[in-house]
């Protein structure tokens, strides 16, 4: 554990430096005090880490002051932030038999005594087990939403997220679009070079549609050798101007596995207007993306 302190320049600096950060070591289950042995039973009452955070951070108020505490899985995405940073934290590497749990901060305006160091680690204890198992659930979860081939979501992911994503837009009434994304004569790279080509084609695809949306933007599998891209904040010709990045990005692979490949997309693009519910909002952009088939391929068209 750590003590640290904010500097003038607003950088972290060690307030005590002769502590280096400890990872926490979960005691044998009888030697903890009741209260938290219960503590760790009402965590494990649930999986969802930003909840078990929410009970942690309850309990560590009543037994001392903080201002607030910040969670970093142990990829370092900022999973659960609570309250506000403060001029002193107390900084935990979690870890159990190895396995690393991320690291769990805790910030107040006063530094932190012995006594309270001693208290947080007995705290700790309490929430390393529930942690653990909420983990493992959630990448049992990220397995099970991700597509094994191109590794972007799957059709499962995808329908819980537009449903998220039409909601979170009518609320803020920011414009929503949907593009489909559909290779063109798929068939003929299976039959010509193998199916171990036409994966290949298929990771190609995934990868660039990856590397030509925003961050913000959610790519998904939706089956065979079709695409989803959800893009919020995104209207018609914002739309219509991804769909064509797409497509040129695409048909710029001329090679996979160092054979002479041409790849085509055709693809259909909706906007979300008024009582559209997730099932039309799709339809919508699925005939368009016949329409483009029709057309010829090798094209983008709006269904509006």
């Amino acid at each position: 554990m750590e003590s640290l302190g904010l500097g003038d320049t607003g950088n972290l600096a060690v307030a005590n430096p002769d502590h280096r950060p400890d990872s926490v070591i979960t005691p044998v289950p009888g030697r903890l005090p009741a209260s938290v042995l219960e503590l760790s039973n009402l965590l494990q009452t649930t999986l969802e880490i930003d909840v078990q955070l929410e009970l942690f951070g309850a309990e560590v108020e009543r037994e001392l002051s903080i201002d607030g505490l910040t969670y970093l899985s142990p990829n370092q995405v900022p999973s659960v932030h609570l309250g506000n940073e403060a001029t002193y934290r107390a900084n935990y590497a979690l870890t159990l038999q190895e396995q690393s749990l991320g690291t769990l901060s805790l910030f107040r305006a006063e530094p932190f005594t012995a006594d309270e160091m001693a208290t947080l680690e007995n705290l700790l204890c309490a929430i390393v087990y529930p942690l653990r198992n909420a983990l493992t659930y959630r990448r049992a979860v990220e397995m099970a939403s991700r597509d094994p081939l191109t590794g972007i979501n799957n059709r499962r992911a995808m329908d819980p997220a537009l449903t998220r994503e039409i909601d979170l837009a009518r609320r803020q009434g920011t414009p929503l679009s949907l593009l489909i994304v559909d290779i063109d004569h798929f068939k003929r790279f299976n039959d010509r070079f193998g199916h171990v080509v036409g994966d290949d084609v298929l990771v190609a695809v995934a990868q660039t549609i990856a590397n030509t949306i925003r961050r913000s933007d959610l790519l998904y599998r939706f089956g065979g050798e079709e695409f989803v891209v959800l893009a919020s904040h995104t209207d018609k010709d914002g739309a219509m101007l991804l769909a064509e990045r797409i497509r040129k990005n695409i048909a710029a692979i001329r090679s996979v596995r160092g054979l002479d490949t041409e790849v085509t997309v055709s693809l259909g693009v909706a906007r979300l207007q008024h009582r559209y519910d997730e099932e039309r909002l799709f339809r919508r952009a699925d005939r368009a993306l016949y329409a483009a088939k029709r057309g010829g391929r090798n094209r983008s068209i709006s269904a509006d």
